[in-house]
């Protein structure tokens, strides 16, 4: 596909550029776009779209890249956890891009406590409805703005909470879950492990993708919450396995 094409040489391209470029009307243009980022062909932006970098299973992109994908998807997720929060509740939750979508949306929740491995999240709660914010320290990783590492990890083994939300970088429908950071993927485990409900938020495209390392297998969870395009065969296995999964 010529658009495809032109778009990967290019690194980006906006919609009234290409419609220019291949003599389309705009309207086709977006349609062609939509369907080539639902093929996980490229990522679609505020006007345009972008070249869909493929990283290595160690490799991850940075929060800025993955916060401009899938990003309906990761809103209806982050609607359907703050029907899973309550008032008061505590919480640890992990960086990331969708899961600093959910954490936006619970924002809305009074009297929490909060914590986390990243200032992004923890200041979106600091000084507003009551809530207390515990951020981990550690060392930075700059992708994902996260804090890693073993001082991230002694803080988070101190506590006990309600709820642990966290993101994967990929699932593995015969395996469990995956994150692409070895040193991430320990706070995950260590937040699941914390908790009494364990929780995973991800967008759909991840299932099938694999990473480096390993985080936990369906017995590890008690939800996921992902988007209404989980096929089928997706859905009914981690069912099977005692999986609650949301979707909307």
């Amino acid at each position: 596909m010529k658009l495809l094409e032109y778009i990967n040489k290019n690194g980006r391209a906006d919609v009234a550029q290409l419609a220019e470029q291949f003599e389309v009307t705009v309207a086709t243009v977006r349609r062609d776009l939509l369907i080539m980022e639902e093929q996980n062909l490229i990522y679609r932006t505020h006007g345009g779209a972008i070249k869909r970098a493929q990283p290595s299973l160690w490799e991850t992109t940075t929060l800025q890249e993955r916060s401009i994908q899938h990003i309906e998807d990761k809103e209806r997720i982050a609607d359907l956890v703050e029907q899973l929060v309550h008032d008061g509740d505590s919480i640890m939750i992990d960086g990331g891009s969708t899961t600093l979508c959910v954490a936006k949306k619970l924002t809305s929740k009074k009297k929490m406590l909060i914590v986390t491995n990243t200032s992004t999240i923890g200041e979106l709660f600091a000084d507003i409805n009551d809530n207390k914010v515990i951020l981990t320290g550690g060392e930075l990783a700059k992708s994902t703005n996260s804090t890693i590492g073993v001082a991230a990890e002694q803080a988070i083994k101190q506590y006990r909470v309600d709820k642990a939300i966290i993101g994967v970088s990929g699932l593995l429908l015969e395996e469990g879950f995956f994150s692409a950071i070895p040193s991430e993927a320990e706070i995950k485990r260590l937040m699941l492990k914390s908790a009494k409900e364990k929780i995973v938020v991800m967008d759909s495209s991840k299932i099938g993708t694999p990473a480096l390392c390993f985080v936990c297998d369906f017995s590890g969870i008690d939800k996921l919450v992902t988007d209404k395009n989980i096929s089928k065969v997706a859905l009914d296995q981690l069912r099977k396995a005692g999986v609650e999964v949301f979707t909307m």
